[in-house]
């Protein structure tokens, strides 16, 4: 058999897999990606990206490219919900952070804007990316199984073309299974799912059709619930939600099937013939392009590896399995991938030790455990709210009714409408779920909380705030809070630099402020002697590196002047200290707290 070594070895060359090799190669580490599929994926399937997954992208130099790319977020502004994409619009709200309550909540936490990019247009960037700076791409082969080496632990992985049915061996130091909803790794993992039953089937038809005369210049939306109450819906759509791919000439009709429904029978023709029916123009022409079916799922791993291989992982849809409500999917998998590389790289180079990959699932599994059942919590809200306009309700009569009845000036009509104004203001925590998006708190051994006198921060007010509202802190384990920061020369017209930005970039990174930085240069400096880890020091405030141009930074660090915040490498918070003295056992104390985190 055909023999192949190599460090990383990828199978699934999706956003988790894609990305992880874009992120590895940032850290000199190369590999081989494979994919069942003999090319990137041909629709759009996951669309929306967020801000915190734009500044990994950011991080690697990519956030230009994708975003020239993307469609921005102001043709992201309204979410509606309507007869037909022509018929009578029942409500409108914003979208994707651009409700003016909360613009400037969103602009002042990251450097970052959401934007839509599908995955069709974002993975052949990382692809490109990854097989330009040392990874290789195998497509037409699929995994079939692997051991591991006792000896050398490294990992014997069998895999197929599936074009010759030639199999080939291929060895490597690591296996990342990000082989999707079916993965064989994560089977041949052993690992164990928490599997909630009663999903069901939904459609996605990928058509053209130009409807810029129906959405512009006051309508400009991403997604549009199409309840088409007049007719009776086929058993392939009990209701439709239309989002575009290119504005507003390019669409995703996601028709969601009857409960029970446990196959799609509709002919193309018949298909296409219902959605022109959802558009609501006759004069429309209407070109299929795919048609694809998915199911339903609320599904995440109870671990991302297995004890005694921590060589070996899963990441993305592999262990966390949803529906597309709040678009946590594709952003979930870059971000375990960001998470994974890192610590991947420091082991290769033997920075740390294999403690620190142990910290991937205490860290990132949590996050999974927690988008699914925001994702599936999110549908049962639309449920809640397609139950009270009668969707599910075969008879068009009654539907029609229902509807009608949100006119009604009596008591009844009252009721309806104000149960209508709960549930869609409800949604605010698909449409802004900032808080899902970025409160994204690690407790893992890879962090050093020890010096903390209080406990984690959390969210005032009620439950669903958590999911609403970013909370920002230097709390070890938390997202680096961002601040517009400037040189001390910089001309009014040279860009501002976010604290983002002087982080990551495959270092770990210590800010302190006026009075510090000689100290913490010289605990850095120990560092790297005694450990061989760089860390990078930034001293903000009055004549030092960086000016704390809005007095931000000053506001969000929660340490003094001469205190310190170590950020790792996903630039999250991995320590800070606020109690430093005098000056002296600075270098120990930063050296301990290194040492500890890298399992050394």
């Amino acid at each position: 058999m055909v023999q192949i070594e190599t460090d990383v070895f990828i199978v699934g060359a999706g956003p988790a897999g894609a990305s992880l090799a874009c992120f590895l190669t940032n850290y000199g580490v190369t590999g081989l990606i494979i994919s069942k599929a003999s090319s990137t994926v041909r629709t759009p399937r996951s669309h929306y990206t967020n801000n915190a997954t734009f500044e990994c992208l950011r991080d690697i130099g990519l956030e230009e490219e994708c975003r020239q790319l993307a469609t921005p977020r102001e043709l992201l502004m309204y979410s509606r919900i309507c007869t037909t994409m022509g018929g009578e619009e029942l409500s409108r709200t914003y979208n994707c952070g651009t409700d003016p309550n909360r613009y400037g909540e969103f602009k002042q936490a990251s450097p970052c804007e959401q934007a839509d990019l599908p995955q069709s247009v974002l993975e052949p960037i990382l692809l490109r990316v990854a097989t330009q700076n040392g990874f290789h791409l195998r497509w037409d082969c699929q995994f079939v199984s692997f051991h591991q080496d006792e000896t050398t632990s490294k990992v014997h992985s069998v895999i197929q073309d599936v074009l010759t049915n030639q199999k080939i061996t291929v060895i490597s130091k690591f296996l990342c299974g990000a082989d999707g909803a079916r993965s064989v790794v994560a089977r041949e993992l052993q690992l164990p799912f928490n599997d909630t039953p009663g999903g069901g089937l939904a459609l996605n038809v990928f058509v053209d059709a130009d409807l810029n005369h129906l959405l512009t210049p006051h309508s400009p939306g991403l997604i549009h619930i199409l309840l088409h109450p007049t007719r009776p819906q086929p058993d392939f759509c009990s209701l439709a939600i239309a989002r575009f791919v290119k504005p507003f000439t390019q669409w995703v009709f996601v028709m969601l099937a009857r409960p029970n429904i446990t196959a799609i029978t509709a002919t193309p023709s018949e298909i296409l013939s219902h959605v022109h029916d959802l558009i609501g123009d006759p004069s429309v022409k209407v070109t299929l392009k795919r048609l694809s079916t998915w199911k339903i799922n609320e599904t995440y791993a109870e671990r991302y590896t297995t004890p005694g291989k921590n060589n070996i992982f899963c990441l993305g849809d592999a262990v966390h399995r949803h529906p597309p409500f709040n678009g946590l999917g594709s952003n979930t998998s870059i971000q375990d991938a960001y998470n994974l590389a890192w610590k991947i790289g420091f082991v290769h180079q033997s920075l740390a030790s294999l403690s620190l990959l142990d910290s991937y699932t205490a860290e990132r599994q949590p996050i999974g455990k927690a988008i699914v059942k925001r994702a599936n919590d999110t549908g049962r809200m639309h449920a809640k709210l397609f139950s009270l306009l009668g969707v599910p309700n075969p008879d068009t009569a009654d539907k029609l009714q229902i509807l009608s009845r949100l006119g009604d000036d009596k008591a009844q009509g009252e009721e309806q409408r104000l149960a209508f104004q709960i549930l869609v203001e409800g949604l605010d925590v698909e449409r802004h779920g900032f808080g899902m998006e970025m409160n994204q708190l690690y407790q893992s051994d890879a962090l050093y909380p020890d010096d903390e006198t209080g406990p984690p921060p959390t969210n005032t007010g009620p439950p669903e705030h958590a999911d609403l509202y970013y909370r920002e802190s230097t709390y070890p384990g938390s997202r680096l809070p961002h601040a517009w920061l400037r040189a001390p020369a910089a001309g009014s017209k040279e860009p501002m630099i976010s604290t983002h930005d002087l982080a990551g970039k495959g270092k770990y990174t210590l800010f302190t402020g006026i009075g510090g930085k000689k100290g913490w240069v010289e605990a850095a400096g120990m560092v790297k002697g005694l450990l061989g880890v760089e860390v990078v020091v930034h001293s903000i405030g009055w004549r030092e590196d960086y000016r704390d141009v809005f007095f931000d930074w000053g506001r969000k660090r929660g340490v003094g002047e001469r205190g310190a915040v170590l950020v790792r490498r996903d630039r999250v918070v991995a320590w800070r200290c606020d109690n430093v003295g005098g000056g002296d056992g600075w270098g120990e104390r930063l050296t301990r707290v290194m040492a500890r985190i890298l399992g050394r």
